[in-house]
């Protein structure tokens, strides 16, 4: 691959106005440097779901099916990793501390059935999520990536990341993942009231209060309200 490739990709995503399309011209850009399937995701932390955090699904047909159904994403080295650095890591360098584990050694076994065998990560900061990571795949038993093909790769990545958010905020309009009333209910969270004090608060049952709780939190698959809480805080969706 040379860099004018790239900069003709970067070129691309400004004029991408869909998903599908953006994940199309990333697969084929990077078959070039030995990628042939992809996934850009949030990172799930605290209990979080996978599902609703990918942003690009370019796995093979079934294996992400698989991989959600069996909640790898707990064990899998590579996804624990990618929440620890910003560094970008071929997936073969994650430390052994998480890779070497038998959770993590079943799902690297579990993806050579779908013609996964090596990967580069690429972790990134972003508005939607903690940390999100878009990860290449290879059915090479290795990855092989100058210094300057990494760059390339990087660059492509974190490209498709950013039109990625800006195609999600043109989705989101004004309104956001909240309503107007879950947000009141995380900000009495957040002061430290409890469902029965807010229910007073806000003069609704204090099911209500409970219900808007849990919307909140499958709005960012989180498992906890305070986990909610911070989640809006980060997106900027209140202001404690």
């Amino acid at each position: 691959m040379i860099d004018s490739d790239v900069f003709d990709f970067v070129e691309r995503c400004r004029r991408h106005t869909a998903t599908g399309p953006l994940l199309g011209d990333l697969l084929e850009t990077v078959r070039n440097l030995g990628f042939e399937h992809l996934i850009l995701s949030g990172v799930p932390l605290g209990g979080q779901k996978l599902a609703p955090m990918v942003e690009l699904n370019g796995w093979p047909a079934g294996w992400f099916e698989r991989y959600v159904a069996a909640e790898h994403a707990a064990v899998d080295g590579v996804c624990i990793y990618s929440a620890k650095t910003l560094k970008p890591f071929f997936w073969a360098d994650v430390p052994a501390k998480w890779s070497d584990t038998e959770g993590s050694r079943r799902v690297a076994g579990e993806a050579t059935e779908f013609g996964i065998l090596s990967g580069f990560a690429v972790p990134m900061l972003s508005v939607h999520h903690w940390q999100s990571v878009l990860s290449f795949a290879s059915s090479h038993k290795s990855c092989s990536l100058s210094p300057r093909q990494q760059v390339q790769l990087v660059t492509m990545a974190v490209y498709a990341g950013m039109s990625i958010q800006a195609l999600s905020n043109n989705d989101d309009g004004d309104e956001g993942p909240l309503s107007d009333r879950e947000k009141e209910v995380l900000l009495w969270a957040a002061a430290g009231k409890t469902s029965s004090e807010t229910s007073q608060i806000l003069g609704l049952a204090e099911r209500t209060v409970k219900w808007h709780s849990t919307r909140a939190r499958e709005a960012f698959g989180v498992a906890t309200t305070m986990q909610a809480v911070v989640e809006a805080v980060r997106r900027r969706l209140i202001h404690p």
